[in-house]
């Protein structure tokens, strides 16, 4: 269950550190400005490959940077670098590594992540059913477990990117493979589709979202036209964005700034505004103005409530969106495109929806 694909430019796993962790062989990235309490990303190369391939595909260092994490890719123990998908001989290893990453970094234990490739995945998958208690979301890439769906220790958030052109592991399993995770937590019957989601290397891309399921968390389904078996550094961001909303104990709390910082307040009517010129920056808000002098395309965003009572944002391409509810806790998390899209339907209430730097409140 291994693969080529490409990779090119950034840093290479010379720019690592190599360590050892109960005499077997890891590599790390830690950000030249890192705090203390920042978290870890494990990314899992695939069967007969190594650190080297998954880094030169992933690139992971990239938004650790951004994002002030500790990036680590382990090398596969058994014959042919392979990951033990059955029993705990590497789900144990993983706890080790991340001791040792406290022991050096001081990372925030609450705050790992695990992510692979084929293999990886599959060892992903089974990971959930032995150290969840340890990882709090899961990024499986063209991984299913060829021995079936685990039962999951807890219900865990799931981001699964997968080609539908993958010759490996075809994609024809993953709809079934997900659905075992979805029923075990409960996950609405209905996906939440995204069309057309932006995404480097593959064209008309399709997000798919259940949640919230049991514990508050989502199920994720990235959709690769094209994609053959090849990890990418086109999907991490999305992986990142994902993953980062939890800690072992469920959603973090960000809470949005307060409604005196907000640069808008989004309009609340059942029709979209007629034009940007609806919604206007508060001139007040110095922080406002700044981000949009930073970037002028997000004044054309909008945010308002359709008919159907649905939060609708229309004009945010390539922005991240996230909607809070009033207790300050992250409900729906997505990727913005060119036209209308709708982003949540829930509960009546008051909502912030952040989308780039810009805040917004809206209602249902």
């Amino acid at each position: 269950w291994g693969g080529w694909g490409g990779g090119g430019g950034g840093k290479s796993l010379n720019d690592y550190k190599k360590m050892s962790v109960s005499g077997r062989e890891i590599h790390v990235y830690a950000p030249s400005d890192l705090k203390e309490n920042s978290p870890l990303l494990i990314s899992c190369h695939g069967m007969d490959q190594d650190p080297n391939y998954q880094q030169s595909n992933t690139h992971w260092e990239a938004v650790a940077d951004t994002a002030g994490f500790v990036v680590v890719y382990p090398r596969g123990g058994t014959g042919m670098s392979t990951w033990d998908i059955q029993g705990d001989k590497d789900t144990k290893w993983m706890t080790e590594i991340i001791d040792q990453m406290y022991t050096d970094y001081k990372i925030d234990k609450k705050r790992v992540y695990l992510s692979g490739f084929s293999m990886g995945g599959m060892f992903t998958y089974h990971s959930m059913s032995k150290i969840a208690d340890k990882i709090a979301a899961f990024a499986p890439t063209s991984g299913t477990n060829v021995f079936g769906a685990s039962k999951a220790m807890r219900p865990v958030p799931i981001i699964h990117p997968h080609g539908t052109n993958d010759d490996v592991l075809q994609y024809n399993q993953v709809e079934g493979f997900i659905k075992n995770y979805r029923d075990q937590f409960n996950c609405p019957a209905q996906a939440k589709e995204e069309t057309n989601y932006p995404n480097a290397e593959n064209n008309g891309a399709t997000m798919y979202t259940w949640g919230p399921c049991d514990k508050g968390v989502y199920i994720k389904h990235l959709k690769l036209p094209g994609r053959g078996h090849s990890p990418s550094k086109a999907d991490v961001s999305d992986i990142w964005n994902f993953i980062k909303q939890w800690d072992v104990n469920g959603l973090i709390s960000e809470k949005p700034e307060p409604e005196s910082s907000s640069s808008e307040i989004a309009s609340s009517s059942s029709e979209a505004p007629k034009s940007s010129s609806s919604v206007k920056p508060a001139e007040s808000s110095s922080s406002g103005t700044q981000a949009l002098l930073e970037d002028l395309s997000l004044a054309l965003v909008s945010v308002y409530k359709s008919s159907d009572n649905s939060i609708m944002v229309a004009n945010a391409q390539g922005k991240s969106i996230t909607v809070f509810n009033s207790l300050g806790n992250v409900v729906s998390t997505t990727r913005g495109i060119a036209g209308a899209q709708k982003v949540y339907t829930g509960a009546k209430g008051v909502y912030i929806v952040k989308v780039g730097s810009r805040t917004f409140k809206t209602s249902l």
